[in-house]
């Protein structure tokens, strides 16, 4: 898919009107397909009693949807790339679905005719193009918010809350586990899925890590940050990156990441795995240990015996459209943004960096659970070094792992471009 599929480069400024929280805003969905189903489903069931009129869609490919014929009678028009759309209706807010190599280009289109945008996860591939993303915002004077929907939970709020207010004391060592198997119809799902580039040369950098389980990583950042609106940035990054799908990029992946203030976040996701877990993680504290597992709620065990029940961070999901929705109304800053959301693209960048040549593994260790390649032994290598809080070469006898390198926030920087 080029550019031209999406978008064309074309820059014509529209200011959105300001108002109060009585009026409507006019809204924009780029992408029908894939994750822009959510929003779909959330704009058809809620955007009238929400105050938002939703006027109209992009996608190079519509005839996919299974909501095209709902969006038709609802007299949503469909255009066939964002430049196009934005030429025949001026939007408060434009929700950018798009594949992740689109969503540096179609933010800085959007915000360049006036409008507010909701960015899909994750914010983008490269450090570069988050630094064009940040300079386009400020130059628009309009706000990107960035759909990692638990940081627009008040499950994630509370708890961020309670650290920067020293409740649990000092943060030690944060570790979370994602493991969700994905077999051939996920990568044949597009051109895109596990690329380092897209096909037209893009930089896509597509991984669990990057796309699947990018929330979870992006929350160890997020509850640290000095505001509600920012994170924590990584120091040194160093990664494990291990592949058995036939793709460019890896399937697996363990990352160990130190904060500018010296916390260890240590990440596990993988795609080749038999069984799905998670998310789960342990953050540890001074005086607190806060965990979570899938299907329950965030829990801390204070070191006096006392325990705190920060809620479901899965609930209410829909809260990034509608907040953002809010924010046009308002003007107030939203929950998390370009700034909030720049550290994963760093960690991302820092992963690449620390293991160019991403370990493909031995095919004798390769099961086959219907049209899942799952590695024997990964999962449990995996959850064991988890409970060790280590990356998988530290552990005693695993042949296949090898260690990347540390890599540091300064030569993320200097290099931009990831491999």
């Amino acid at each position: 898919m080029g550019s031209s599929s999406w978008s064309h480069p074309q820059n014509i400024h529209r200011s959105s009107r300001e108002g109060n929280m009585n009026r409507e805003v006019s809204l924009i969905l780029a992408g029908i397909g894939g994750y822009g189903h959510f929003y779909l489903r959330h704009l058809l069931a809620g955007a009238e009693q929400a105050g938002v009129r939703f006027q109209a869609a992009a996608d190079p490919r519509p005839s996919g949807s299974p909501f095209l014929d709902q969006l038709q009678d609802r007299g949503v028009e469909i255009f066939p790339d964002l430049t196009s759309c934005l030429a025949a209706h001026q939007a408060d807010l434009v929700v950018i679905a798009a594949p992740i190599h689109f969503h540096a280009e179609l933010t800085a289109l959007s915000l360049a005719h006036g409008a507010h945008v909701l960015c899909e996860k994750p914010l983008c591939a490269t450090v570069a193009e988050a630094t064009a993303m940040a300079q386009a915002e400020a130059q628009a004077d309009r706000f990107v918010a960035v759909g990692y929907q638990w940081s627009f939970s008040e499950a994630i709020q509370a708890l961020k809350r309670d650290i920067q207010e020293g409740v649990l004391g000092q943060p030690r060592r944060f570790k979370t586990c994602v493991l969700w198997p994905r077999g051939a119809a996920y990568y044949a799902r597009n051109n895109w899925a596990g690329r380092i580039r897209s096909q037209d040369g893009r930089w896509v950098l597509d991984s669990p890590a990057s796309n699947a389980t990018a929330h979870y990583l992006h929350n160890m950042f997020y509850v640290l940050g000095s505001c509600r609106e920012t994170s924590a940035f990584p120091a040194q990054v160093e990664a494990e990156l291990y592949r058995a799908n036939p793709i460019e990029n890896y399937d697996a992946a363990a990352i160990r990441c130190y904060t500018e203030e010296g916390v260890e976040l240590l990440f596990y996701a993988a795609h080749s795995v038999q069984r799905r877990e998670g998310p789960f993680f342990q953050f540890e504290f001074e005086q607190a240990v806060v965990r979570y597992t899938d299907g329950g709620t965030i829990q801390a065990t204070f070191a006096d015996g006392r325990q705190k029940d920060y809620g479901d961070p899965f609930a209410h999901d829909g809260n990034k459209l509608w907040q953002s929705v809010d924010a046009v109304r308002t003007g107030e800053p939203v929950a998390c943004g370009i700034a909030a959301a720049t550290p994963h693209v760093y960690a991302i960048n820092g992963a690449q960096l620390s293991m160019p040549d991403i370990v493909t593994l031995p095919d004798r260790l390769y099961r086959q659970d219907g049209d899942v390649r799952w590695v024997a032994g990964l999962q449990d290598v995996f959850r064991a070094a988890y409970q060790e809080a280590c990356l998988p070469a530290e552990l005693d006898s695993v042949p296949w792992t090898r260690s990347g390198r540390p890599v540091t926030l300064a030569e993320i920087r200097q290099r931009q471009i990831p491999v």
